[in-house]
């Protein structure tokens, strides 16, 4: 959490504690961090303890158990699966996804060699199966992910609850990136995870360019060893009109959602997907694949969907939203309208706070 994560579950933990904080300011919250500079360190319901240990390595799962009763709380919540397998502390967690259990190709650790790719799935398979057992409340973000981890783990059923996420309230602050009148461009947001169907893109991508050569594609993404290679792939195919950006701040992020004729979000798996719902707060057009959770997500009218894998739908999509750009900008700003009232950050907290309740009073039976 903080201005170095601000995507993903970074953002799940800040926007849930702050509207934890709004919701029931009286009770104490102990949030352990990294860094002792966060976004909450002088609210007075706030304690700080630092633990500057790094995610998902063995010394997380060794030391972090002290750290957790150091804490004295009542209850913990880890906000993924990462659970600590000697903890047995009382315990509510958060699992937005079993991403690796479809895509175990989808990680940094792929890039390693055979040896360590199998220890690491193992250790995966054994910390989930431990934090999954050793809970009392499970939060999910979606039905689907609801239907999927019962489906890997049917010892979850009765503790599993769809607390959701909020829409993302980015602060429009211009734009950096003047298109309209100049040149019109797609935008994709995200990792280059193998999941997340860039390469779909990238196979669509000549096509569009052929009917639109004045079209221009820009990928926001850090350009770590798996965008690279994406790098190296529309250089060797002698793809043109790209831009990648690397990773780009929130203000700078706002401003190309203002700008762009449409965001592509080929994915093939998500736990909830933000950067949909976040260019659509903008009245962002999307496009978006079928694919898991988005169509219970996005909603009907909130993207244009084409199969995901289909780099055809991909080239029919985006040339329908060409064809009616103020149509498709229409729908997107109606669509956020809707969405907002469905997805709450206030109403996450809530059914977040409801779990704490719940799993302390099961524990006091």
């Amino acid at each position: 959490m903080g201005p170095e994560n601000t995507r993903g579950i970074g953002r799940y933990i800040e926007e849930l504690v702050r509207a934890m904080l709004l919701s029931e300011p009286d009770n104490r919250y102990v949030l352990i961090v990294r860094k002792p500079d966060h976004p909450f360190k002088n609210h007075p319901s706030v304690e700080t303890l630092v633990a500057d240990i790094q995610w998902y390595g063995l010394a997380e799962q060794f030391k972090m158990s002290e750290i957790f009763r150091q804490a004295k709380a009542d209850l913990v919540h880890v906000p993924h699966w990462n659970v600590p397998i000697f903890y047995r502390g009382p315990l509510v967690i958060t699992i937005h996804d079993l991403l690796l259990r479809h895509f175990p190709m989808s990680a940094k650790t792929s890039t390693r060699s055979w040896p360590t790719r199998a220890m690491k799935r193992l250790l995966y398979r054994v910390v989930v199966a431990n934090a999954v057992s050793h809970s009392t409340r499970i939060l999910v973000p979606t039905e689907f992910g609801k239907r999927d981890l019962e489906s890997f783990y049917p010892s979850a059923k009765g503790k599993v609850v769809v607390s959701g996420e909020g829409m993302p309230d980015i602060e429009v602050r211009g734009t950096r990136y003047e298109v309209r009148g100049t040149t019109p461009f797609l935008l994709y947001v995200g990792s280059a995870y193998p999941h997340k169907g860039l390469e779909d893109l990238l196979a669509a991508w000549p096509k569009i360019r052929g009917l639109h050569p004045e079209l221009k594609l820009k990928i926001a993404g850090e350009k770590d060893v798996f965008m690279r290679r994406v790098m190296s792939r529309a250089e060797s195919d002698g793809l043109t009109g790209i831009d990648f950006l690397g990773r780009v701040s929130d203000e700078e992020l706002s401003d190309l959602y203002s700008s762009v004729s449409c965001l592509v979000f080929p994915s093939h798996f998500e736990g909830f997907g933000l950067p949909p719902l976040e260019a659509l707060s903008h009245g962002c057009p999307v496009i978006s694949s079928d694919a898991a959770c988005l169509p219970e997500v996005l909603g009907k009218n909130g993207a244009i969907y084409f199969r995901a894998g289909d780099s055809d739908g991909i080239i029919a999509a985006v040339e329908n939203v060409l064809a009616h750009p103020e149509n498709a900008r229409q729908t997107a700003r109606q669509a956020a309208a809707e969405l907002a009232l469905r997805h709450s950050w206030k109403n996450s907290a809530e059914k977040t706070l409801r779990c704490y309740r719940a799993a302390l009073k099961n524990l006091q039976l």
